[in-house]
């Protein structure tokens, strides 16, 4: 399911929740505790020091829990997307299709040159196996790629 219905080149942040309304029951998670894991799969900046790579993955390699309120689960993607919407980023596609989900956007940090961000995975109600890749520059440093995953899995109620 294509976020782009109206076929007029740009995909708002209302266009994306529309396609997730329009995917059905993958789209929206159950509430729960979740825990949610981050790790750097791979980083390239030639210009950086060697060291600096570690210490980027040492700093984003995480895992952490988290209550989804039955509020936050009925929003599903909303609160991700409205982060791709802010106006630093645009998002260039989205697209969700039984729990597939693939989404690119382009962003312009004040800080860093243009950064090309790609989003692809899966959702289900109980869980998320996502990548994302960016290509971008940053300055003083020329070309940066970067590629984390995301997971995230229910593991029980809420606490309390």
């Amino acid at each position: 399911i294509e976020a782009d219905a109206d076929g007029d080149g740009t995909i708002t942040s209302a266009d994306a929740r529309a396609a997730v309304e329009r995917a059905g029951g993958n789209a929206k998670p159950l509430p729960g505790q979740y825990a949610t894991t981050i790790t750097l799969i791979e980083a390239s900046i030639p210009g950086a020091p060697p060291e600096m790579a570690q210490m980027m993955g040492q700093a984003m390699n995480r895992t952490s829990e988290h209550c989804l309120t039955p509020e936050m689960a009925e929003r599903g993607f909303e609160d991700s997307i409205k982060k791709g919407q802010s106006d630093a980023c645009t998002i260039d596609s989205f697209s969700i299709d039984d729990g597939d989900v693939a989404m690119k956007m382009t962003c312009s940090e004040a800080d860093m040159a243009e950064v090309s961000v790609d989003l692809n995975g899966t959702v289900t109600p109980t869980s998320s196996d996502m990548i994302m890749a960016m290509d971008g520059t940053i300055p003083q440093l020329g070309a940066m790629q970067m590629k984390m995953g995301f997971k995230q899995a229910r593991i029980g109620e809420c606490p309390g």
